[in-house]
């Protein structure tokens, strides 16, 4: 069934504000696939997309724009990085408040049956407690005020998954081993120069980043970090296991949070200040539970000793934005329907659905201008799917004016009938 006769204006105008290194046949694939992306049904393969524009291209085609044109993943990422931050100047009005930079990673589940795509593998998924198969990317997102968008992303390869493609690939084309933290650390460098000076930082992630080298590299740039901590840390010596029993009998402070349902939760909060091994300075951890006398409290790590409780708790809250934009991309967008068989092939279509994503907020942000009031992803799909409904429609209706039959007009865009009358 055809959903695009003409690209959309809006999609033109955003490709339009990147100053992406392509070619003019190149853009024109990439103003394709936002619309696509957006158009398509559940399932975003390619077959399936190239069969949504009346004067749409081949399957093979849209393939090839992934498999051998000549363009980078970067190419991508580097101008949706001075875009958003740009963007978000324009859209801040107080430049004293901070930046919140959220680390995480996720997994975009694969059939187990799968063995040809070169970025899917076994992982271990900590939220199902046990091993998936599928492709794993580590993802940087900023919160600036009201405004947040998805900012770099890197895939990740296990090391033994490295070891295996490089038998078959020459010195040039060998990959290159990176953990999930050196991709961390790799991505805050590659955005560091480009966050306006004098701005406070701060950088949230869970227990599974908090690496003291990790968290000195975040202090020497003179940010400050948000984490989650593992119970089996030491704090000036004890194990926060220790700590635990240790502080028994002391009073707790009451921290109210707002849960993403609009619900509030009341956490029991006790806090201890004290060094951590490796990290310059002392910190200050909170071990925070949903009443007293819990047995296992969660434990976050602050370096900014001037917070209070109720404040490192709302800002580490903003990592849940991380998760609805794995619900879009996954979901929504298509992430893990890659049938590509290239490692770098699969980098660059995970290019093309986060700068969807990023399409996405920067819609919301513009109807938010225009409008006066927020409006959510849905939404801004919502009315871009309608809009080429609308023009679906239309352009079949001016058809049938033309004279064209209403027979042939069918046939043209919802294809031939397969099904025998009675």
């Amino acid at each position: 069934m055809i959903a695009i006769v003409r690209r959309s204006t809006a999609v033109v105008t955003f490709i339009a504000l990147l100053t992406l290194p392509f070619s003019a046949p190149q853009r024109q694939h990439v103003e394709r696939f936002v619309d696509l992306i957006v158009m398509a049904p559940r399932r975003k393969t390619l077959a399936e997309m190239a069969k949504l524009e009346l004067e749409g291209v081949d399957a093979s085609n849209l393939a090839d724009f992934f498999r051998i044109s000549p363009w980078d993943p970067d190419d991508i990422r580097l101008e949706l990085i001075d875009f958003i931050l740009h963007d978000l100047k324009k859209r801040i009005q107080d430049g004293t408040l901070p930046i919140f930079l959220s680390l995480d990673d996720s997994l975009a589940a694969k059939d187990k049956a799968t063995h040809k795509l070169q970025s899917v593998d076994w992982h271990f998924d900590h939220n199902r407690h046990q091993t998936v198969k599928g492709g794993n990317h580590v993802v940087l997102r900023i919160h600036w005020g009201d405004f947040h968008y998805p900012l770099v992303w890197r895939l990740y390869l296990r090391e033994s998954t490295v070891r295996r493609l490089n038998k078959r690939r020459n010195n040039p084309n060998k990959l290159h081993y990176r953990s999930k933290l050196q991709l961390a650390r790799q991505m805050l460098e590659q955005i560091q120069s480009r966050l306006p000076v004098g701005t406070p930082v701060y950088v949230l992630f869970d227990s599974w980043y908090t690496a003291a080298k990790l968290v000195k590299w975040i202090r020497q740039q003179g940010w400050h970090v948000i984490a989650g901590l593992k119970s089996n840390r030491n704090v000036s010596g004890k194990k926060l296991a220790e700590w635990h029993n240790e502080l028994k009998g002391r009073s707790y402070t009451k921290v109210a949070l707002e849960l993403a349902d609009g619900r509030k939760r009341t956490y029991w909060v006790r806090s201890i200040e004290g060094r951590i091994h490796g990290v310059p300075g002392n910190v200050r951890v909170l071990l925070s539970q949903t009443g007293p006398g819990a047995r296992a409290p969660k434990h976050f790590l602050c370096t900014d000793l001037d917070l209070s409780a109720q404040a490192i708790l709302s800002r580490y809250q903003l990592r849940w934005r991380q998760e609805v934009d794995y619900w879009y991309v996954k979901l929504q967008l298509g992430l893990g329907d890659f049938r590509l068989q290239s490692y770098e092939a699969i980098a660059k279509w995970y290019a093309v659905v986060y700068l969807v994503l990023v399409y996405l907020y920067w819609q919301t942000y513009e109807d938010r201008a225009k409008r006066g009031r927020t409006t959510s992803l849905s939404e801004v799909m919502t009315r871009i799917r309608q809009d080429h409904q609308r023009d679906v429609l239309r352009a079949a209706c001016e058809e049938v004016a033309n004279g064209a039959t209403v027979d042939q007009v069918v046939e043209r865009y919802l294809g031939k009938c397969t099904a025998q009358a009675a």
